[in-house]
C-alpha cells in the first residue's frame, strides 16, 4: 500500500507548544498515539505531558532540538512512530525533511517536497500558479522569471504597471522583503531595503 494511504497508528509532533498540543488533541480524538519531542527547558512543557510518549532530543538552541532532522528521525525510530507532523515553523516547510522522512519511511503529515520546492520561491510560485490558470496579480519576474538583479531594471517594469506598486523579494516571509512604493522616486532605496531584508 502506497504510504498517502496507510494507516497511521502514531504520530511524533516534532514542534513544541500550542501548535503541539492542538495537534496532540486532535490525533487523540481519532484514537491515534502521540509522541512529543522535547528540548532540555521543554521538559515539563504541556504538550510533553500529553503526549503518550515524549523523546528528550537535546539544548535549548532550536538548531541542537527541534531543527536537527537526525535527532527527529531517531525519535520516531526509538517510539516506533509511522508519521511525522511538523506544526509550523520549525521543520515545516524544509523539503529535505520531508525526503528524509520518505527515506526512513516514516509518512510526512505536510506537503510533498517538490510543493515545497516550487512554492518556497515567490517567483516559482507565480509561475506555477500561472501555469495552472490561475490568475495572479498583475506584476513582473524579470527577463528571465527570476526576479531582477538591479533597480534600474526593475523600475522600468514599475513604470510600465503604474505606480503605487509592492517590491517583493523572492526570498523571505511573514512580510519580509517587502515595500509599497508610491512613487519612482522612492524606488531605488525601497527595492534595496527589500533586498536587504529579505
Amino acid at each position: 500500500m502506497p504510504p498517502q494511504f496507510r494507516s497511521i497508528r502514531r504520530v511524533l509532533v516534532a514542534n513544541r507548544g500550542e501548535i503541539a498540543v492542538r495537534v496532540m488533541r486532535t490525533c487523540k480524538e481519532r484514537g491515534i498515539e502521540t509522541v512529543a519531542v522535547f528540548s532540555d527547558v521543554d521538559r515539563r512543557a504541556l504538550h510533553v505531558q500529553i503526549a503518550d510518549r515524549a523523546v528528550g532530543i537535546g539544548p535549548a538552541p532550536a538548531a541542537q532540538s527541534y531543527l536537527s532532522i537526525d535527532k527527529i528521525l531517531a525519535a520516531c525510530r526509538a517510539t516506533g512512530a509511522d508519521a511525522v507532523h511538523p506544526g509550523y515553523g520549525f521543520l515545516s516547510e524544509n523539503e529535505d525533511f520531508a525526503e528524509a522522512c520518505a527515506a526512513a519511511g516514516v509518512v510526512f503529515i505536510g506537503p510533498s517536497p517538490d510543493a515545497m520546492r516550487r512554492m518556497g520561491s515567490k517567483t516559482e510560485a507565480r509561475k506555477t500558479v500561472s501555469a495552472a490558470g490561475t490568475p495572479v496579480v498583475p506584476g513582473d519576474n524579470g527577463p528571465t522569471g527570476d526576479g531582477f538583479p538591479t533597480a534600474e531594471q526593475a523600475v522600468v517594469a514599475a513604470r510600465r504597471i503604474g505606480f503605487p506598486v509592492l517590491i517583493k523579494a523572492a526570498a523571505g516571509g511573514g512580510g519580509k522583503g517587502m515595500r509599497l512604493v508610491a512613487s519612482e522616486v522612492e524606488f531605488a532605496a525601497a527595492f534595496d531595503g527589500a533586498r536587504r531584508e529579505a
